[in-house]
């Protein structure tokens, strides 16, 4: 069965510009609902594993070290307290280095 039923899978405006934040637990990764403002850790509900077949590195051919492969992994994430359903996305197809400006700061 394709990720999601096949329908889309994109975050919303909830999760966009610097709203959707986080942090680590040893070595895990914990995702903030944005929508509670006293930290609510989402629950992952499910992913999609989006590898591409191709050597990785295409978007940055002349960075070293490359990466292996291309992906994006596709979080559907659920917060118990509020009952946000939403999505996110992590890969190595987009910006990989420098300053990312964001819109809103996560403390607003």
């Amino acid at each position: 069965m394709a990720f999601n039923g096949g329908k889309s899978y994109h975050g919303s405006s909830a999760v966009e510009g610097g709203r959707l934040t986080g942090t680590t637990d040893s070595d895990y990764f914990y995702f903030f609902c944005p929508n509670c403002q006293d930290h609510h850790v989402m629950r992952i509900l499910d992913y999609g594993n989006h590898v591409k077949d191709e050597l990785g590195g295409t978007n940055y051919p002349d960075e070293r070290p490359r990466q292996e492969r291309d992906f994006t992994l596709v979080f559907k994430l659920y917060c118990p307290n509020c009952k946000l359903t939403d999505f996110v996305k992590i890969g190595n197809t987009g910006w990989q280095g420098g300053q990312l400006p964001t819109k809103r700061q996560p403390s607003d």
